[in-house]
């Protein structure tokens, strides 16, 4: 049994699913969610709640007795850090003799760690996972789990005819909300600033003239100031509640993206089958780390400095 910690809005919790699938893949074995952070603080916003519902995914939920068993007692600073260096140099004897002790394995960096199908199973993954490495073995059928489990509304459906309309065509992920009003995530991810934004848009028409641009955003009247004063856009904004698996899905119809720092927008552009394509994404990633999630962005995408 796999177990993998859920945390996070939907972007995130993809790349945790996508991780522990892998890793259960693998082994041959089932994969369980533990979404117990939720039940924690029920009052989150909504984007930070459990989303993976609306997806063709295995709503597999872990129980209490069966995370207490599979992640065992906290491993010490000093054991997790043999137990890294264990695995990179293949020394399974005192991999075993670690993991004995327990099986939670927390992310021992925010690059990819390239002992993760070492760790034996059963195992409880507690991290972000946020490199498609982790996955690239069973990338078709993350595909699959990725859909949606039910119908687009009336609104989106109208929206996705109107996007395969002939034509060059690009979504722009536009991210501020908390990431401006939480401090933490102000000063640690940061909002984008609109240089990124337009040096993006210039290299996009440049290299699809004619494109149309469809704008994805937390905080649509905040975006105006991004384009140059005269240019088309069209701004996305499903109503009626929470709607994010919908856009997620819309973001996939597009050929070529501009990405925010977002798990969210990130998986919008991933999820497009085709290869000859247009995505540029900001580098950094994150404002504070600027060597952490060096390989998130796949080697055909484009990065634009922010």
């Amino acid at each position: 049994m796999i177990i993998t910690r859920l945390s996070g809005g939907l972007g995130n919790q993809m790349f945790q699913y996508a991780a522990g699938l892998a890793l259960a893949a693998h082994h041959r074995t089932t994969l369980r969610l533990d979404v117990t952070r939720y039940h924690l603080d029920p009052e989150r916003e909504p984007h930070n709640r459990y989303a993976l519902a609306a997806l063709n995914v295995g709503q597999h939920f872990a129980a209490a007795a069966e995370i207490e068993h599979v992640r065992g007692r906290r491993l010490s600073r000093s054991e997790r850090l043999f137990l890294r260096l264990a695995c990179l140099a293949r020394l399974h004897f005192i991999r075993d003799r670690l993991t004995f002790v327990g099986h939670w394995h927390r992310e021992p960096t925010r690059r990819h760690f390239p002992g993760f199908f070492e760790w034996p199973a059963p195992a409880y993954l507690d991290g972000m996972w946020q490199s498609p490495a982790y996955f690239a073995p069973i990338e078709d059928l993350i595909r699959q789990h990725f859909t949606l489990r039910y119908p687009l509304g009336e609104e989106a459906r109208a929206i996705a005819a109107d996007i395969s309309s002939p034509g060059p065509t690009a979504f722009v992920h536009f991210r501020r909300g908390d990431y401006a009003r939480n401090p933490i995530f102000a000063k640690t991810i940061g909002v984008l600033g609109v240089d990124y934004y337009r040096r993006a848009i210039e290299e996009l028409r440049r290299a699809h003239p004619g494109v149309r641009l469809y704008v994805f955003s937390d905080e649509p009247s905040s975006i105006a100031a991004v384009f140059p004063s005269g240019f088309r856009f069209r701004i996305i904004h499903l109503a009626g509640g929470w709607r994010a698996h919908e856009e997620l899905y819309l973001m996939s119809l597009f050929p070529h993206a501009i990405l925010s720092n977002s798990t969210f927008a990130w998986w919008g552009a991933w999820l497009h089958p085709g290869r000859d394509r247009t995505v540029i994404a900001p580098t950094p990633w994150l404002l504070d780390r600027p060597a952490a999630l060096t390989d998130l962005i796949p080697p055909s995408w484009q990065t634009i400095p922010r």
